[in-house]
């Protein structure tokens, strides 16, 4: 099974309920309520322009078919161990852009003394779309532009998914309960998965309607590149300041 990194900044802070009719989903039982969004990271940022100075991303979405939790801590009854898996009803689309920060689904958890948090999230192709799918821009050499596409099904390996690590500084316990419920931000910076292509290549690259579209079956050298930039990312690791 391989572990996707997806750039991320973790972001603990207090949380209010969604008042979106479309209330995000909640996993698990506890009387602490844990937050997740995801959210592209700003193109503009410094990171991206070190990346990749040509490729701008705007936006995309994920496709979660499973979210798996595992939690190890203590409270007044002793030392426990959880572990909770959640399968979708219906796959869950997560659209992302740069501008938005909402919970995308909750996570339940009960008062305590955590050593750490796991999340494990499952993607999945629905409906003929891919598991990630990514658009943005190229901003060529010459000074044009040109739409740019990325879509990474998973067929194209065994299993996509990607790990979530929650542990405090140098190891120390970190204690949650129902008064200081958190928000973890994961930001995404798909601009990274770039790093491994040359402004070459993707200026010289093959265009589909005038689109430059990255996939499976267009401009497969630079895919295999992106998806293994993609593969060999390591588990994030989220800490609490």
């Amino acid at each position: 099974m391989k572990k996707y990194q997806l750039f991320a900044l973790a972001s603990l802070i207090g949380f209010s309920s969604c008042t979106d009719e479309n209330e995000p989903i909640a996993i698990g039982n506890g009387d602490v309520q844990m937050g997740v969004g995801v959210k592209l990271a700003n193109s503009s940022n410094s990171n991206s322009r070190m990346l990749n100075e040509g490729v701008r991303i705007n936006s995309g979405f994920i496709q979660v078919k499973e979210i798996e939790l595992e939690v190890e801590g203590s409270n007044q009854n002793g030392d426990f161990e959880r572990e909770i898996n959640y399968s979708f009803p219906e796959i869950k689309k997560i659209n992302f852009d740069q501008f938005s920060s909402d919970a995308d689904f909750f996570l339940n958890i009960e008062s305590g003394s955590y050593e750490e948090i796991e999340f494990e999230v499952d993607l999945i192709d629905h409906r003929s779309e891919p598991s990630i799918y990514i658009e943005g821009t190229l901003e060529k050499r010459d000074g044009s532009s040109v739409p740019l596409r990325l879509e990474v099904f998973g067929d194209d390996d065994d299993d996509l998914d990607f790990e979530l690590e929650l542990e405090g500084d140098y190891d120390e316990l970190f204690f949650f309960d129902g008064s200081n419920n958190p928000f973890a931000l994961m930001e995404i910076d798909a601009a990274g998965w770039f790093l491994a292509v040359s402004s070459d290549d993707l200026d010289d690259a093959e265009l589909t309607d005038g689109v430059l579209v990255i996939s499976k079956n267009r401009n497969q050298r630079i895919y295999e590149r992106i998806l293994d930039r993609i593969e060999d990312s390591l588990d994030i690791e989220l800490e609490l300041d």
